[in-house]
């Protein structure tokens, strides 16, 4: 220990006897009670026990627990030396400064003096952070040293620190928390940067504008194809899918009707071959040329319907809408279609 510092601490019993007088003078009527005064007394004279055997938490703990209980200048100064000798600058450098602005009293006067030394000497060791964060006016921020809040209207000026390591971190809607570990010397200005990047949205997550479901699909086309809403127009059948029947009703048709065409013909060379022009031979012949000509018909119409098909699926300027129909040619017992 200093010899400042034990002088500051000296005369135990006079800092007992200023606490026997100040705690137990008369107190205002809005004061704590004469129990309340009494068990801050004794909780004080325990920390001042404490205090002579060097145990500064314990005298600190105690000293904090009677000045809860009731305010007394003693306390406060008696505070501050616990505060300074177990490294809590800061904190003891404003329970001298609370002292100092206490009126002035006979019991106090000795210990004044040395108040105002310690403020000095602890101005001087006291470290601060500068803190400054990028990008400017993001609101919301949330500042923590050590993980206690800085409040926001404090931000612009340097925070007092005690001298060693500390951990900064920095919050704030949409970002990612920034985070610094800095070492703070006694007496030192140390600069504390924090860069805020912004939280990349979770998969699935909605953007700002997004409709709240999918939009419903519409029947009616605008120009270009495009559908209402944005959508893409639906693609188109494949040709060969969409030619598919007529082509096959024209196929059929014309191998109907070179069918036909054939069983006609051979019920014209039975007819010929008939002895006479009536009897079984006969009627078989005029039956089997009869169902030439029904098969014959039947082909014609199917391959009328796939030409029907293939005319109806132009554009409105006449032109074929994908290539061009197959031809057919027919032969007297095969079909023959190009594409």
């Amino acid at each position: 220990m200093t010899p400042r510092r034990t002088r500051a601490l000296a005369g135990p019993l006079a800092l007992l006897v200023a606490a026997a007088g100040l705690l137990a003078a008369p107190a205002p009527a809005a004061a704590q009670s004469a129990a309340d005064v009494a068990v801050a007394r004794e909780i004080f004279i325990e920390g001042s026990e404490f205090a002579k055997q060097g145990r500064w938490e314990e005298a600190r703990e105690r000293y904090e627990r009677s000045l809860a209980i009731k305010r007394a200048p003693i306390t406060l100064y008696s505070l501050g030396v616990a505060q300074q000798q177990t490294g809590q600058l800061v904190e003891a450098l404003e329970s001298f400064r609370a002292f100092l602005v206490e009126p002035s009293a006979p019991a106090t006067k000795e210990y004044e003096k040395l108040a105002r030394q310690a403020v000095q000497e602890l101005e001087r060791h006291v470290a601060g952070l500068d803190l400054r964060f990028s990008p400017e006016g993001v609101a919301g921020v949330v500042v923590k040293i050590d993980g206690v809040e800085v409040p926001a209207a404090a931000l612009d000026r340097p925070r007092p620190v005690n001298p060693g390591n500390h951990v900064v971190t920095v919050s704030a809607p949409g970002y990612r928390e920034a985070r610094r570990s800095v070492a703070a010397a006694p007496g030192s200005r140390v600069v504390v940067m924090l860069t805020l990047e912004r939280d990349a949205p979770s998969p699935g997550a909605s953007t700002p504008g997004a409709s709240a479901g999918p939009r419903a699909p519409s029947a009616i086309a605008l120009p270009g194809g495009a559908l209402p809403g944005g959508a893409p127009p639906r693609a188109a059948p494949d040709a060969a899918t969409v030619r598919v029947l007529p082509i096959a009703l024209l196929a059929g048709g014309l191998t109907t009707v070179a069918a036909g065409v054939a069983i006609g013909l051979l019920g014209v060379a039975s007819a010929s071959d008939a002895p006479t022009r009536d009897g079984d031979a006969a009627d078989a012949a005029r039956a089997q040329a009869l169902a030439g000509d029904i098969v014959a018909g039947a082909g014609l119409l199917a391959a009328g319907a796939g030409v029907l098909v293939l005319v109806l699926d132009r554009d409105p300027a006449g032109a074929p809408r994908n290539q061009a129909p197959p031809r057919a040619a027919v032969g007297p017992l095969r079909l023959t279609v190009r594409f």
